[in-house]
């Protein structure tokens, strides 16, 4: 018995020192931006919607805020276009394993069809990949 609460309390431990999470510098950031595309009426969005993004993917007030959010975080241009090297940066700042951080940036800096869509799916794909680099309200 004793063998199996280890097993378990070690790879609990190993799952916690797989990802780094956001410095408080970066949630400092972070919190700035989404109070300024708040505090514009052309990107405010209920926050309730933005808890559940994964039901508002199609929201026109939740892409419009996503893509502030995105383009202040230097992510992407206004146009839908994903600055790689950006993206790379900040998923390196928050994953432990640098080895994973090139198909993380494969898997999630993909341009949909509108600039809203790739970024409410840009982070939704970080949320489902413990890439800690978001705002959470």
């Amino acid at each position: 018995m004793m063998k199996i609460v280890l097993a378990f309390f070690c790879a609990v431990l190993l799952g916690a020192l797989a990802t780094h999470h956001i410095p408080e510098s970066e949630k400092h950031k972070l919190k700035q931006i989404h109070e300024e595309c708040q505090a514009n009426p052309a990107t405010h969005v209920d926050e309730e919607l933005l808890k559940k993004l994964e039901d508002h993917i199609d929201d026109k007030k939740v892409g419009a805020h996503m893509l502030c959010m995105a383009v202040k975080q230097g992510f992407m241009t206004h146009d839908g276009d994903l600055i790689n090297e950006v993206i790379k940066s900040k998923i390196t700042l928050v994953t432990h394993d640098e080895t994973k951080v090139d198909g993380l940036l494969k898997k999630c800096a993909i341009k949909h069809e509108t600039p809203e869509k790739t970024a409410i799916l840009l982070k939704i794909c970080f949320k489902q990949n413990d890439v800690h680099y978001y705002y959470d309200i």
